[in-house]
């Protein structure tokens, strides 16, 4: 097994993922309109700014939200997901839509995006986060999944993994939460699995934890990238917004004739001895 490596610091990160991409940080510098001076600083050991962050967000390709997990830094509360009680209302969400065509998809995307981003209450109880200094990597990664997509439920963590790994990442509740606690060694499949369900490369991700990836890696999978997508818009809704979407989402769906194939529907389950589900185009 893999033993548990400390989080050490943005600087050495960020050069692990410069590294893996064949860019050095003069090229960051043009890119994110940091001066260079600045971004040696940080490469050196500075714990980075929340200005440099949202500048090196775009430049990297990473949500703003996820560097600063990254970072192990505070995120602004404008960065915070909104409603920590809307994690099952996404993962099932997310399950409904993985099986509509591409057309319904598309209007699932379009009632996310249209929903305005509602006040919220103070959570009731502090929201669970793992320490990345002495937890490690584990705890990065379910800081991000858990904590960046509004995926508090365990449960909802571990139905997001399996659905967008389409199984190929089956865990319990129990393990997200050992990994998060360090308790669990990090596998490529494990990091492949957070990669695919956070947006994320897998090699950027493996870079910056510290995991070698075999080859071949796995097949990419469009619909997984698209629903990834999803995921992290759906971080800003309420319990109440991810509920309503879900709603009509599960109002596209039809009754899946008897004698249909596996080949020509997809299921998403089962009620009054019917099944549910949308043709596959």
């Amino acid at each position: 097994m893999r033993s548990v490596e400390n989080h050490p610091g943005f600087g050495v990160l960020l050069t692990r993922l410069l590294n893996h991409r064949r860019v050095d940080v003069t090229w960051l510098s043009s890119a994110s309109g940091i001066p260079e001076t600045e971004l040696r600083s940080v490469v050196s050991g500075v714990p980075p700014l929340a200005a440099q962050l949202d500048r090196l967000a775009p430049a990297l390709g990473f949500h703003a939200a996820d560097l600063y997990v990254i970072a192990d830094v505070p995120a602004p509360e404008a960065r915070i997901p909104w409603d920590p009680a809307a994690g099952s209302g996404i993962a099932d969400l997310v399950k409904i839509t993985m099986a509509l065509p591409s057309d319904h998809r598309a209007r699932v995307h379009w009632l996310v995006d249209q929903l305005p981003q509602e006040l919220r209450d103070p959570p009731s109880h502090p929201l669970r986060t793992y320490g990345q200094r002495e937890a490690g990597f584990g705890a990065v990664l379910a800081n991000l999944l858990c904590g960046n997509r509004n995926l508090y439920s365990l449960t909802a963590a571990a139905k997001a993994l399996a659905l967008l790994t389409d199984g190929r990442v089956y865990l319990a509740a129990s393990t997200i939460s050992g990994i998060g606690r360090g308790r669990v060694p990090l596998t490529p499949d494990l990091v492949t699995g957070f990669a695919t369900t956070l947006g994320i490369s897998a090699g950027d991700l493996a870079a910056i934890t510290g995991v070698e990836l075999p080859e071949p890696s796995w097949p990419d999978d469009p619909l997984a990238a698209e629903l990834a997508g999803l995921l992290s818009n759906c971080r800003r809704l309420t319990a109440a917004q991810a509920e309503h979407v879900c709603d009509e989402a599960k109002s596209m769906l039809v009754a899946v004739p008897d004698d249909a194939t596996g080949e020509d529907w997809n299921r998403v389950y089962h009620q009054h001895g019917r099944w549910w589900g949308a043709p596959r185009r």
